[in-house]
């Protein structure tokens, strides 16, 4: 994966961004973000509960989470170009995709949501403050018991090279807060270059139970890499 491969940095809610995170190779996630966290949800207890994807992008975590274990989804995104990627490309009766400015969830009643989700979106986000006000806002609207799983770049796996993305300049230590150069592999093998924002474990830990729920369990799911690209939190509203 050569950094040859791509000329600009995108910016993450834009349009061109989009249309790079249609044509991405999602492989990895597959193998990887997409079982554990499937795991870690479960199937609905009803048959009208409901999972928020905060932050759905294109939608290819809500789709499977209506098609294969039949929940309903509230796909949620800031950015209207990836949401009408989603609405084109993963459309399912169960889902309804809607625009949302990443920190506050109004139109969303007290204790009324059975699950939600969060699929590399902390991440891609610089400021703190915002995340700590959406965190709350999840806790605020899930169901007592109900579970939120949380998922991201691992922060132990900057600038390890990686069969579809590299997060971070090899052999350089990252900081709470520094912006963190990623390369992200499309399917026909060229790459894009995008920004992320480095948080440490402790950090996103910090997040969620100032926000409320209880200290989350890590899975770092991998398979033949010797360091997992990937960290799945999860955790729960409290009783």
């Amino acid at each position: 994966m050569s950094d040859t491969d791509h000329s600009t940095t995108l910016t993450w809610d834009t349009a061109a961004a989009a249309a790079a995170y249609r044509r991405r190779d999602m492989r990895l996630a597959e193998r990887l973000i997409f079982p554990t966290a499937l795991h870690h949800l479960g199937r609905p207890a009803r048959p009208d509960a409901a999972v928020l994807d905060i932050g759905c992008g294109t939608g290819v975590l809500a789709a499977l989470m209506a098609r294969t274990h039949g929940w309903t989804v509230h796909g949620l995104d800031v950015s209207p170009h990836m949401l009408e990627i989603a609405r084109t490309d993963n459309a399912h009766p169960r889902i309804d995709y809607h625009l949302f400015d990443g920190r506050s969830l109004p139109d969303i009643a007290d204790g009324t949501v059975d699950a939600a989700v969060c699929c590399l979106v902390y991440c891609t986000d610089p400021d703190d403050h915002r995340l700590a006000a959406l965190t709350s806002e999840i806790e605020r609207v899930l169901r007592p018991g109900a579970p939120y799983i949380l998922a991201d770049l691992n922060p132990d796996a900057t600038g390890e090279q990686f069969s579809t993305l590299r997060y971070g300049e090899p052999k350089t230590t990252y900081s709470d807060g520094d912006s963190v150069p990623v390369v992200l592999r499309r399917l026909d093998g060229t790459t894009d270059a995008l920004t992320c924002h480095f948080r440490t474990l402790a950090t996103y830990t910090s997040l969620l139970t100032d926000a409320g729920f209880p200290t989350p369990t890590v899975d770092l799911p991998t398979d033949t890499a010797t360091i997992a690209p990937y960290m799945v939190l999860t955790t729960h509203k409290d009783r």
